[in-house]
């Protein structure tokens, strides 16, 4: 039985949803249970339900303080362990788990290993005490200097180590700002200029997208993420930007794609940010419109905030004309070494 994912995610009528991304025809009878354990085969579990469905909702009130755990039971064939996809954590609204997917080879990441999310500014005190039971020992930082020093994250471990790797990503910081809704003089005329010129912010969001693959500060941003990835003492890591969508998407791009994750399962991690900020996206829209007065110029800004899967797939596309495979890439520009590769597996893979 072959299932690329299993993933929970919080709906707004207090509910659950599960997802079970299969493509079996007839889903074999399993029984759902909870648990607080990162372990299939923890005893401490309970029951929820008993389905064939690829997708079951229910009344469930999650912990608060430390991510839940759903496990899969089949009689016929190994326990499945998942958790929420979007960590509900109040002050943030993008931390994700990207445990469970499947690679090409059969493998699966294991949940709990790596997260990336928005930043940490917002963190409210009880999403405090749930990251800081993520049990990190690593953040790595995609933001600029003047962005971390005018929305600093808390220090939530002084254990932990914390890393600035930034690729200089001029449009995601514009993002940023337009997200605090920095509609001012600045922000006006760089996109009736760019406007003049033909160009709309998709076009400036692709551009950047591509230009991650190559310029020497993404480069040397993404290969040293890697570096520390590849090392277990700095696992668990959350690597994050402003929003957690394009300097984090493309770095978590890389890294699935190293992993062995296929193309149409990075694009899905990718916009999954698109769901964890809908809401926003909506009310953001009609923020610029307002206080922009002027439609063509909120397009574009909206652009520079939107997710979109055209952003994520130009640099895959890129990657993969120039260097055939992502890991190829990997070695050749980002410099990773056949022992980095073999670390990078033995700590976030395990068998399906």
């Amino acid at each position: 039985m072959k299932i690329d994912y299993a993933e929970a995610y919080v709906l707004d009528d207090g509910q659950t949803e599960v997802d079970i991304k299969t493509d079996e025809q007839n889903l074999p009878d399993y029984e759902l249970y909870w648990t607080l354990d990162n372990d299939k085969y923890t005893k401490e579990k309970k029951y929820l339900l008993t389905s064939n469905k690829t997708q079951v909702c229910f009344q469930f009130s999650y912990s608060t303080v430390r991510p839940t755990y759903f496990i899969l039971n089949f009689k016929k064939h190994e326990p499945l362990l998942f958790g929420y996809r979007i960590l509900p954590v109040p002050g943030m609204y993008n931390l994700r788990d990207i445990g469970g997917y499947r690679t090409s080879a059969g493998m699966r990441i294991k949940w709990g290993q790596v997260y990336r999310s928005d930043y940490l500014h917002n963190l409210e005190p009880s999403g405090y005490t749930f990251v800081k039971n993520l049990g990190l020992r690593s953040i790595i930082d995609f933001r600029g200097a003047i962005e971390v020093k005018d929305t600093p994250d808390p220090v939530i471990d002084p254990a932990i180590h914390t890393f600035a790797f930034d690729p200089n990503a001029e449009t995601a910081a514009i993002a940023g700002r337009a997200q605090n809704l920095d509609t001012g003089k600045d922000m006006k005329e760089r996109a009736k200029e760019a406007l003049a010129k033909g160009e709309t912010g998709n076009d400036q969001m692709i551009r950047q997208q591509e230009s991650f693959v190559d310029s020497p500060a993404s480069i040397e941003a993404f290969s040293n993420t890697i570096k520390v990835t590849a090392q277990s003492k700095y696992l668990p890591s959350l690597q994050h930007c402003r929003g957690g969508k394009d300097r984090t998407g493309f770095g978590f791009m890389v890294l699935e794609g190293i992993l062995g994750v296929p193309a149409e399962l990075l694009v899905y991690d990718y916009m999954l940010t698109k769901r964890a900020r809908v809401k926003k996206n909506a009310r953001y829209y009609q923020k610029f419109l307002q206080q922009t007065g002027n439609k063509e110029v909120a397009d574009y800004m909206y652009a520079l905030f939107d997710t979109r899967e055209e952003f994520i797939t130009a640099s895959i596309t890129k990657i993969m004309r120039e260097y055939g495979t992502i890991y190829q890439y990997a070695t050749d520009k980002l410099g990773l070494t056949e022992a980095e590769y073999l670390n990078l597996r033995k700590s976030l893979l395990e068998k399906a």
